[in-house]
């Protein structure tokens, strides 16, 4: 099972060309087979196929008996999974709702018919095969229906739509609030050696953190539906008001959903008070898209484009432009997630040129859903920055690398409440003494969703 299972990636990639190709000559090429192997023989070739893991040649080879054997369950039950394998849904429908309609006490054809309503998004009809195996399930059976009935109702729910709101309280402490340096002396080529600013060395200091976040989606079709989400921010430290800070981050989209892949268009604005003050707001557009290459794993790609106003210090505007790969795998327990991104961002002045750079960075998290209650999760996170024109006060290009690493344990009291411990550590290295530094920050808080 696993063997076929991983060809079912590479199968649906090279499908629809292959059945495009092989539908204009696959008239002939089965019927001067079917002219040289009786129909025993044409049955046992398509086990053959199957248990090797031509998937494709063994669908072919079913559709060209359907006129011939349409209606006799067992060839039907087959002929209906082999087409759920290569994501010929449309024909498992209807292979397998002649299997049901013929032996309507055969729950795992019903089961089998509820994956292939599923797939081609018919969840009221996939939930009625459920309904009935319910009533008296199979041992074998009664975990994957409440599993596919939890996918199903799902999906449906986000036809309806949805508006979620969570509200967030937290209390931590952060050991490099300004993200400064440890030196005490740094060194500047015009100069020589001088002292650190006191504002530009490491401080740490105890923080109270309030948020609110809404997830909005407003469905208008089976297919398309309006996005919008919104997250506000407060944190105020205990003594160094001068980096209190309150954040907006706010996205209206509109998504297309199909059978395999989906596709949105966002807008997005981020803007960054500080000590009460408007410091910089980012703002653009993004363009996302996903391919479900099976039922755990999932590639994605995303373009962002957009500006960052810095409204204290012009030499700081940049025009972005970024661009990003990632791949997803759910199981049971695990979520796997890796993303793979690069960004040019660009000053507007050309005084400003230094702060150009390149950015490449390669992520990695993962989440384990170690009970009902217990969520664990943890992602790491590496950055190479380069710089355009050396800097010109040190008289340095640089080039930089960043590591993060930030482990979380959510504790679920109930679906509405629940608490989190969060821990982050962050290490960059700088050919300029003045932008190296370490920081590490932790967080206890609950939030209330609803």
């Amino acid at each position: 099972m696993r063997k076929v299972g991983g060809q079912k990636a590479k199968i649906r990639a090279a499908l629809w060309l292959r059945l495009f190709i092989l539908n204009l000559m696959g008239g002939v090429v089965f019927s001067l087979h079917a002219e040289t192997l009786t129909l025993e023989q044409q049955k046992a070739e398509f086990i053959r196929l199957v248990q090797s893991g031509q998937l494709e040649q063994a669908y072919l080879l079913a559709a060209s008996l359907e006129n011939q054997l349409a209606g006799e369950p067992d060839f039907d039950m087959a002929y209906g999974r082999i087409a759920l394998r290569v994501e010929q849904n449309d024909s498992a429908v209807f292979a397998l709702e002649r299997v049901v309609a013929d032996k309507p006490q055969w729950q795992q054809a019903r089961f089998t018919l509820a994956q292939a309503y599923y797939k081609t998004k018919n969840y009221p009809a996939a939930l009625r095969q459920l309904t009935w195996i319910e009533q008296k399930p199979a041992a074998d059976l009664v975990e994957p229906v409440a599993k596919l009935r939890s996918a199903v109702e799902w999906e449906q729910a986000k036809l309806k739509g949805y508006q979620r709101h969570k509200i967030r309280y937290g209390f931590g402490h952060d050991d490099n609030v300004n993200s400064g340096t440890a030196e005490d002396r740094i060194f500047i080529p015009s100069l020589g050696e001088i002292d650190v600013f006191p504002l530009s060395k490491a401080s740490s200091d105890y923080f109270h953190q309030l948020g609110y976040s809404f997830d909005g989606r407003w469905q208008q079709n089976q297919r398309y539906a309006w996005l919008a989400d919104l997250q506000v921010g407060a944190t105020q430290f205990n003594q160094l008001s001068d980096f209190d800070r309150e954040t907006l981050a706010a996205r209206l989209g509109y998504e297309a959903n199909y059978q395999h892949y989906s596709y949105s268009l966002r807008a997005y604005s981020r803007p960054l008070r500080l000590a009460g003050e408007l410091y910089r707001n980012d703002w653009g557009g993004q363009i996302s898209g996903k391919y479900q290459l099976n039922a755990l794993n999932s590639v994605g790609m995303q373009w962002v484009s957009g500006r960052s106003d810095n409204r204290l210090d012009d030499r700081l505007n940049l025009t972005v432009h970024a661009i990003s790969a990632s791949w997803e795998r759910k199981g049971n327990r695990w979520i796997n997630q890796a993303n793979v991104s690069i960004s040019n961002e660009r000053s507007r002045l050309d005084s400003a040129v230094y702060n150009s750079r390149d950015v490449s960075s390669l992520s990695y998290s993962t989440t384990w859903l170690a009970s009902a209650s217990h969520i664990l999760i943890a992602r790491a996170e590496l950055q190479s920055i380069s710089y355009k024109a050396p800097h010109p006060l040190f008289r340095v290009k640089r080039n930089e690398s960043l590591f993060s690493l930030t482990g979380s344990w959510i504790w679920q009291f109930s679906s509405s409440v629940s608490s989190e411990l969060r821990c982050s550590y962050t290490d960059k290295n700088s050919p300029v003494t003045l932008y190296e530094y370490d920081r590490t920050e932790c967080v206890v808080g609950a939030s209330y969703a609803f």
